[in-house]
C-alpha cells in the first residue's frame, strides 16, 4: 500500500459519515430558550438550564441558530451566542434562506419533530 493511499482512505471514510456523526457536544452558558424553528419568531418548547451539556446538529449560515439535541431526546433550535466552546465552523450549515411563498428551507435533513427538550 503506498504512502498516499493510506490519508486517501482516511478522507474518503471520513466523508463517508453520516451528516449525524459529525454532530458537536457543547454546553449552555446560560438559561436558554429552546425554539421549533432558527429564530425569534419560532415558538419556545422549553427552556435549558446553564452548563447543559448539548449537541449540536447544524447550524444555519453564519452560525446564529443551531439545532441541538439533548440525552433525553428532545430536540430545537437555540441560539449560537450562548453555547460554549463556540461551534463556529465546527458543525455543517443548513441553507436559512426563505423560499419564496414557503418557510425557510432547512436543507435536505427531514424536519425532525421537536418534541420536549
Amino acid at each position: 500500500m503506498s504512502r498516499a493511499f493510506i490519508p486517501s482512505l482516511f478522507v474518503a471514510a471520513s466523508l463517508a459519515l453520516p451528516l449525524s456523526a459529525m454532530a458537536f457536544n457543547t454546553s449552555t452558558t446560560r438559561a436558554l430558550n429552546v425554539r421549533s424553528g432558527p429564530g425569534t419568531s419560532f415558538r419556545v418548547v422549553t427552556v435549558l438550564q446553564p452548563r447543559t451539556q448539548v449537541w449540536v446538529d447544524r447550524c444555519t449560515s453564519g452560525w446564529a441558530w443551531c439545532e441541538v439535541s439533548v440525552r433525553r431526546g428532545g430536540r430545537g433550535w437555540v441560539d449560537a451566542r450562548f453555547l460554549h466552546p463556540s461551534v463556529r465552523g465546527r458543525v455543517p450549515i443548513v441553507n436559512d434562506r426563505r423560499r419564496p411563498g414557503g418557510p425557510p428551507n432547512h436543507g435536505p435533513w427531514p424536519q425532525r419533530p421537536v418534541g420536549s427538550v
